[in-house]
Parts: structure tokens; C-alpha cells; sequence
């Protein structure tokens, strides 16, 4: 009876070792794929230096194409078309090349989906140096890191 409880014991112990080990190679396999994921390839970092650098010298295809289009709405709800995004950007810069000369990408946090970054933008206007910071919020939509908080849209 003693060597019966004994070898449950010891079969309830192994696989509880068992299951512990598994979790935790679960868990280092998890982080090796988020450090890589975010390291390799086309990263939030990179998403938001290429978005800003794109809205500097005027490639408006590629800033649209680097903004999430679900969050593409006017302040009624409507989705905002194609036209629509180009005309408004071409707006806001007054359809001139921005003076960055510095992008800075600093992560601040994660929360759900998003990822979210201060990015500070340096330039030089009229010989005076100067940096403007601004958060930035990101997430993945369809394997590409698009730009879902700001952008200047409202029609």
C-alpha cells in the first residue's frame, strides 16, 4: 500500500516536472519569437521612420500605404478614400518637403495589438535648429506595421 502511494506520487510528480518544462520552454520559445519578430524584417521602429521620412519628401503613396485604413475615417465615421488621404496630406504640408534631418524612434510601451513610440523629429528651419516629440501608435494589419495614431484627417 505505501509502495502504491510512493509510485503515484512519483508518476504525479514527473508529470507535474513534465508540464513545467513545457511551459517553460512555451515561454522562452514565445519571447525568442517576439524579440525576433520585432528585430527582423520590416519593424515598428523601421514602419514609423519610413511613414515620417515618406511625409518629409512628399511620397504620399507610401504614407498612405504605411497608415492603417480602418482608422482611416472622416469625423462623421465615413472611410476616407484614396483621394482623399493624398488631398488632406498635400494639405497639411502645404505639398512642400518637411526639414527633418533627425528621426528618432524610442518605444515607450505595449498594450494589446498596439505598440506605441515617442518619435522625435529634428530639423532645422531659418538656421535654428529645433524638436518637435510626438507619440506614435502602431499595430500589425495584414503582416505590415501601419501608422493608426496621428495623422491629420478630418474632412
Amino acid at each position: 500500500m505505501v509502495i502504491n502511494i510512493w509510485k503515484r506520487l512519483s508518476s504525479m510528480t514527473r508529470l507535474a516536472a513534465i508540464a513545467l518544462l513545457v511551459l517553460v520552454v512555451a515561454f522562452i520559445g514565445y519571447q525568442a519569437y517576439d524579440f525576433y519578430a520585432n528585430k527582423m524584417g520590416v519593424t515598428p521602429e523601421k514602419a514609423i521612420e519610413d511613414y515620417f521620412q515618406s511625409l518629409a519628401t512628399g511620397d504620399y503613396e507610401e504614407v498612405y500605404r504605411l497608415t492603417a485604413k480602418t482608422h482611416l475615417t472622416d469625423i462623421y465615421g465615413r472611410p476616407i478614400t484614396h483621394d482623399e488621404f493624398i488631398d488632406q496630406v498635400k494639405r497639411v504640408t502645404n505639398e512642400r518637403q518637411l526639414p527633418f534631418n533627425e528621426i528618432v524612434v524610442t518605444r515607450l510601451f505595449r498594450h494589446d495589438d498596439s505598440q506605441y513610440y515617442l518619435v522625435e523629429l529634428g530639423s532645422s528651419v531659418g538656421g535654428t535648429a529645433g524638436k518637435s516629440r510626438l507619440t506614435v501608435e502602431v499595430h500589425r494589419e495584414d503582416d505590415l506595421w501601419v501608422v493608426t495614431y496621428p495623422f491629420a484627417i478630418l474632412l
